[in-house]
């Protein structure tokens, strides 16, 4: 019975921490060590690099794209990619396709032409061809100068739930009045090739810029193909990302932003089928058509990214993480002092000292240690001293 109480009285107990300085030179490294990395995580990484004091929003918006541009000063004679197959001097209104505003523009490098004819009646039931019209005709071009012709971007971005909470203009801009970047990937690094300032103007990148920005050469071949990338095309991906965290005190009251590209898989074409009419004759009729074959490039544009802003809530997550990892790493240290060193049962003994509140027999209501504890601990440094590593 009395054993039941004990055991009871021991699970009701109410435990507290208790300092016990051990003078052990590892141990004092590995605590300095400990603290002095989570400081570097929390400060540098995590407050410092990563920005962990604020909450984002990913950012919402639009683009308008306008291609311009012509052949004018280009000589087809001299450039090599006109030898194998003519070129032809084109206009805006040529090379992009569709000819309305949209996200995924094809800038047309070739074009093949084709007059073709109906093989099959026009009322007929069966046709043994695989298409009821046959080419009779074609002429196959090449557009000069393709790489001079300008993509002229304009976007608008904003973080709305911030923007709609605060009424702040941080929140949200428009490329006219922001700065911005083309970047390309060289392995790790990250390299700027062109600087957009806020002028109020629409952001000018060449046919040829996109093309470096995206490690692509119109005279290169796609793996799987023969012809170069001039006659088969392919598609570019095309990222705006803005962000406002690049200051050393986020965030910025400006956003930024950087056009980055990524050349696609496969080959693009767009099949345009232009209907020449119907003359009616006997005994059959003839109907004929231009099948128009476009290849290029297939411009698909994105807008990323994500607004922050300074969040409290953020901040003590952080923080809160941060003695975490400190008092975890405590912990280590106390299980490396209990369980692993030489005198580890005298440094447990002088951590589980058991005080019984006796209801006033000694100083603030606790009892006074008994002999056999007193001489235990003025053994090492006296009643209050550390413990010594047992030099």
């Amino acid at each position: 019975m009395e054993e039941i109480s004990r055991a009871l009285e021991d699970a009701l107990a109410y435990r507290i921490a208790k300092t016990v300085r051990i003078r052990d030179k590892w141990l004092y490294g590995y605590s300095i060590a400990a603290t002095t990395l989570v400081l570097f995580y929390i400060v540098v990484l995590k407050l410092g690099v990563d920005k962990a004091y604020l909450e984002y929003e990913p950012v919402s918006g639009s683009v308008k794209l306008d291609l311009v541009g012509s052949s004018q000063g280009v000589n087809a004679l001299e450039e090599e990619y006109c030898r194998n197959i003519k070129c032809r001097l084109c206009d805006e209104h040529d090379v992009r396709y569709p000819n309305t505003d949209t996200l995924t523009p094809l800038v047309t490098t070739y074009v093949r032409e084709a007059r073709q004819r109906r093989v099959c009646g026009r009322n007929a039931t069966e046709c043994p061809f695989k298409s009821p019209f046959q080419t009779i005709l074609w002429d196959d071009y090449l557009v000069a100068g393709i790489q001079k012709f300008e993509m002229r971007v304009s976007h608008v971005a904003q973080a709305a739930t911030f923007f709609f909470q605060s009424q702040d203009p941080m929140f949200r801009g428009d490329s006219r009045h922001m700065k911005g970047r083309l970047v390309a990937r060289k392995g790790n690094d990250v390299v700027s090739l062109k600087e957009f300032p806020a002028n109020g103007q629409a952001d000018i990148i060449t046919i040829g810029e996109i093309l470096a920005a995206a490690g692509l050469d119109l005279d290169d071949n796609i793996p799987g193909h023969v012809r170069p990338i001039r006659e088969t095309g392919t598609s570019i991906f095309c990222h705006i990302r803005y962000f406002n965290d690049y200051t050393i005190i986020a965030p910025s009251k400006h956003i930024e932003y950087e056009y980055e590209l990524m050349a696609g898989p496969g080959v693009e074409s767009v099949y345009e089928p232009v209907h020449l009419g119907v003359a009616w004759t006997s005994p059959v009729d003839v109907e004929e058509r231009m099948m128009l074959t476009r290849r290029g490039l297939k411009l698909v544009w994105t807008q990323e990214g994500a607004i922050g802003r300074f969040s409290l809530a953020a901040l003590m997550v952080t923080v809160l993480i941060g003695l975490l990892l400190h008092a975890l790493l405590l912990q280590v240290g106390n299980f490396i002092a209990l369980r692993l060193l030489p005198r580890r049962k005298v440094y447990k003994m002088a951590v589980e000292e058991e005080v019984e509140d006796t209801g006033g027999g000694g100083r603030f209501g606790l009892s006074p240690a008994g002999a056999t504890d007193r001489a235990r601990f003025g053994d090492y440094h006296g009643e209050y001293g550390a413990i010594g590593d047992g030099d």
